[in-house]
């Protein structure tokens, strides 16, 4: 069946599913219903949301493709075939963005998806709002992606990466939602939605403010409170959202722990590669449709694919679950860790330092593994001014975080810590 029968055959499926309303559950612990796109019986599909479609329960995200020994540029040959592999492989979510690899991410992907291998899947992408200079640049970016991608339609488009600066500065008044939906309502997108890093508050506002039909969140079994945590899920569940998963793995530190963590999760006797054990605790969760991982490599697709055939909603047992407990607490019972969760309650910060991700991601990391290369590429390439904030050296001891930290961290005294180990 290619895509164009499916859709066709998806039709009422994807009409009664608009009928769900807010307050619906749709979980993924439900048997798929329909047909499901790029069947194939190695891999598992779970419902997204009221879109009435099937995803895949491991999707490709197209951020950490292969690069070439420059430095800079995507290698497209071993990309393209990473790519038709996982799809052979029953893979049928394809997840990039306008900014991703600096575009070179969704070149790579038209690459890949020519010659029937479309019709095979979902493809993402997404609209930068921090770029964006007037409200018609989100229709520039969405032409130059569908361009990029060589497809008239992308099926899921997101607003990228909600957090308050852009929400308050450009979500909002460049009515950027209105604008995503226009294009649903023209049949430019399929489905509309948005990804999103900030407080579990100001994602409850954001799922409320639109008849979103998915959205696609940071959650691991580190950040279990972190951003949206463990509640985002449920509540875009209990809103009729489909739900996917970003950064499974934390950015690759849960797929090579520290000793100390492999260690409890041996402690109750079960093995399992550092990845798997990742995965599986996102898989375990009904509301997750899919978790999109960032793949490196073949031998990552193909591990991934074998991990994939077992995931189920409900998989782990009483001893995985007890293990899992037990990393979370070797990870933070580090010498040194802040008991920072990442509940961004401390935002907006009046000289904009982005105490908590620098806290709860960024530093806690460095603590465990003392990779510094690493440390100081999360710290200065991924934490842009205008997207998280700025580094602790911005912090001026105006004080005004102290009382809003549930955790009662002296975080004016926390940033020198951070500016003299990562700054100096």
């Amino acid at each position: 069946m290619n895509r164009r029968e499916f859709l066709k055959s998806a039709a009422l499926v994807t009409a009664a599913g608009a009928m769900f309303g807010k307050g619906s559950v749709l979980k993924a612990a439900e048997a798929p219903a329909g047909p499901v796109l790029n069947f194939n019986p190695q891999m598992q599909y779970r419902p997204m949301g009221r879109t009435g479609v099937n995803v895949s329960a491991l999707g490709f995200g197209l951020l950490r493709l292969p690069i070439l020994a420059d430095g800079k540029t995507v290698d497209a040959e071993q990309s393209v075939a990473m790519i038709r592999r996982a799809i052979e492989g029953g893979v049928n979510y394809i997840d990039t963005g306008r900014v991703y690899l600096g575009g070179q991410s969704e070149a790579v992907a038209g690459q890949a998806l020519k010659g029937g291998w479309r019709d095979r899947v979902y493809i993402t992408s997404k609209s930068p709002w921090w770029i964006m200079e007037r409200p018609e640049d989100f229709e520039k970016f969405f032409d130059e992606s569908r361009r990029a991608i060589g497809t008239d339609v992308i099926d899921f488009y997101h607003i990228h990466m909600i957090m308050h600066r852009g929400w308050k500065e450009k979500v909002i008044p460049f009515k950027l939602i209105d604008r995503i939906m226009k294009l649903k309502e023209q049949g430019k997108i399929r489905f509309a939605g948005f990804s999103f890093h900030d407080r579990l508050g100001l994602f409850k506002e954001v799922v409320e403010s639109a008849p979103w039909d998915f959205c696609l969140i940071q959650h691991n079994y580190l950040d279990y409170e972190y951003e949206a945590g463990c509640l985002g899920p449920k509540y875009a569940a209990a809103n009729g959202m489909g739900l996917a998963v970003m950064k499974p793995v934390r950015t690759g530190f849960l797929a090579n722990l520290p000793p100390s963590m492999r260690a409890a999760l041996r402690s109750t006797g079960v093995e399992k590669p550092d990845t798997e054990w990742a995965l599986d605790y996102l898989w375990d969760i009904p509301e997750v449709s899919v978790a999109v991982s960032g793949m490196g490599s073949m031998a990552d697709v193909e591990a991934n694919l074998r991990y994939t055939s077992k995931a189920k909603p409900n998989m782990l047992t009483p001893d995985e679950r007890k293990a899992l407990g037990a990393a979370i607490r070797a990870f933070r019972q580090a010498p040194g860790h802040i008991d920072c969760t990442g509940c961004y309650q401390c935002i907006p910060c009046p000289h904009n330092v982005a105490i908590g991700y620098i806290f709860a991601y960024v530093y806690n990391n460095y603590l465990l593994h003392k990779n510094k290369k690493k440390a100081l590429f999360d710290y200065t390439v991924s934490m842009s001014p205008i997207q998280r904030g700025a580094p602790a050296s911005a912090c001026v001891n105006c004080g005004a975080c102290l009382a809003k930290c549930p955790q009662k961290l002296n975080i004016p005294e926390l940033l020198k810590r951070v500016r003299n180990d990562l700054e100096a």
